[in-house]
């Protein structure tokens, strides 16, 4: 699991933690407050409204800087120039010339195998990759592939390390290859992070290990 992941988790962890507890002290002030007698028509809503304002608090609490909701929706372009005017975008600029993806075994996201022109493999992997995917079984969305291409940046949030953008600059690469789900061994084993670079291994040998798998 990556770093940002096991931030995430731990994240919402404690905002469960918080709301389980904010709601328990509401419970207990209220029990104390009217022990041994029946509770008013105007206490009963109490816990309700605790619940939704613990909820509201750990929004804001347990999300770090860069996942916090904002009040107004910021654009990509704003949100890009922001993070670069704090120096906390992280420009990475890519070339490759051929692909190919693995298939998913739940919602983890595109997982993509990228030769770079330098002989090394990037691999790709998050929810994020689906904003690159075709659509084409809703005429009101479809969309041709925008990624993988043959040039292209990953702009990175530099502190958090996810993927805030991808801009393609060159030629589409489809995926000439998808491969099967990685299995639970292969995520014992050690699934790459998101944005590795392998240089310990070629492309095709990296195809031959996944046709094997």
């Amino acid at each position: 699991m990556s770093i940002v992941r096991q931030a995430t988790t731990m994240r919402v962890l404690l905002a469960a933690i918080f709301v389980f507890a904010s709601m328990l002290g509401t419970l207990g002030v209220l029990a104390s407050c009217f022990r041994g007698q029946p509770h008013p028509w105007w206490a009963m809503g109490i816990p309700g409204v605790a619940l939704l304002l613990a909820m509201g608090v750990s929004l804001f609490v347990f999300n770090g800087s860069g996942f916090r909701p904002s009040l107004r929706r910021k654009s990509l372009d704003e949100q890009i120039q922001e993070l670069e005017t704090k120096g906390k975008l992280l420009r990475q600029p890519f070339r490759a010339v051929r692909s190919f993806s693995v298939g998913e075994v739940e919602d983890e996201g595109s997982h993509y195998y990228l030769e770079l022109t330098d002989g090394r493999v990037l691999y790709l992997n998050g929810q994020y990759l689906y904003d690159y995917e075709p659509i084409d079984d809703d005429p009101e969305f479809n969309r041709a592939r925008s990624f993988p291409c043959s040039e292209f940046e990953v702009l990175r949030h530099k502190d958090a390390g996810y993927v805030i953008h991808i801009r393609c600059s060159g030629p589409v690469l489809e995926p000439e290859w998808v491969a099967k789900p990685f299995t639970r061994r292969d995520f014992e084993l050690g699934v790459p992070e998101d944005g590795q670079v392998i240089d310990d291994r070629n492309y095709e040998q990296i195809k031959a290990e996944r046709a094997a798998a």
